[in-house]
């Protein structure tokens, strides 16, 4: 397994692409709202796309901003 991220924004569509796994063939893909991820035959993701990035990855650090911050503990 690579543990590379590659990651591609797409002005003209904006559509962000993150690929977590490189040379492995799609076997099919599911949507869920603005996300489609693709996945191998026994559903290992390989590329997740964002549509309508530049809406999504802006609420998504809001979000993130607004969630308390936790200690981990060993």
């Amino acid at each position: 397994m690579n543990p590379t991220l590659k990651m591609r924004y797409d002005h003209e569509d904006d559509v962000l692409m993150i690929w977590f796994a490189q040379g492995k063939k799609v076997d099919h893909a599911e949507q869920t709202g603005q996300s489609i991820l693709h996945m191998t035959e026994n559903g290992e993701p390989v590329l997740l796309e964002i549509l309508k990035a530049r809406e999504f990855v802006p609420e998504l650090v809001r979000t993130v901003m607004a969630v308390p911050a936790v200690s981990a503990q060993v």
